[in-house]
């Protein structure tokens, strides 16, 4: 029988070395290479924590109950690995941006090519990607539960406090780029 966690840690393995290759040897400063929006430490901080609880539930049921595995949990290891890659993409974009946190600061430039210019967040889209494949992969219906009541709304609340950050620090020129955009669904949302 196959272990899905360890299937889960590979395939989280492999995103590791995938990034070593986009990123090359600075993969550490492409990761912490700070974004254009300014993060309210509270939305963060309620983020990080349903997140935890989310992925607490997910891994919890899966060692508890070794469900047999099935088509869902290979749907969610591509949907988990999907998530991987819009991150690697997303900050492979803001690390490329050699002159990003420059234009950053003389006015709203940054951010408006390749993954941005369809998606005004794609970290949380890798983000919410990465859980709703966790839930999946372990078979985990607390955990898909708590994803939608707890992390899903919290990912919301993140993205409308950066989002009036920036409305108020750029104003129409954030408003055209918004206006131009999604928030993390291309084409929808």
């Amino acid at each position: 029988m196959v272990n899905m966690l360890k299937v889960l840690v590979a395939v989280a393995v492999l995103l590791i070395i995938i990034g070593l290759g986009l990123l090359g040897k600075n993969l550490k400063r492409a990761w912490l290479f700070r974004s254009a929006k300014t993060n309210s430490s509270e939305s963060l901080v309620l983020e990080a924590v349903s997140a935890g609880i989310v992925t607490f539930f997910a891994v919890t049921h899966y060692t508890r109950n070794d469900p047999a595995v099935n088509p869902l949990m290979w749907i969610g290891l591509f949907v988990f690995f999907a998530g991987g890659i819009v991150q690697l993409i997303a900050r492979k974009h803001l690390y490329d941006d050699y002159s990003f946190e420059k234009r950053l600061h003389s006015g709203f430039e940054a951010a408006q090519t390749g993954i941005y210019s369809k998606l005004r967040h794609p970290s949380q889209t890798a983000l919410l990607l990465f859980l709703l494949g966790l839930c999946l992969v372990t078979d985990s219906l607390w955990g898909l539960g708590v994803f939608v009541v707890l992390f899903i709304p919290s990912v919301l609340y993140r993205i409308s406090q950066e989002e009036q950050k920036l409305l108020d620090q750029f104003g129409e020129r954030y408003e055209a780029y918004r206006s131009d955009s999604k928030r993390i669904i291309p084409g929808i949302y």
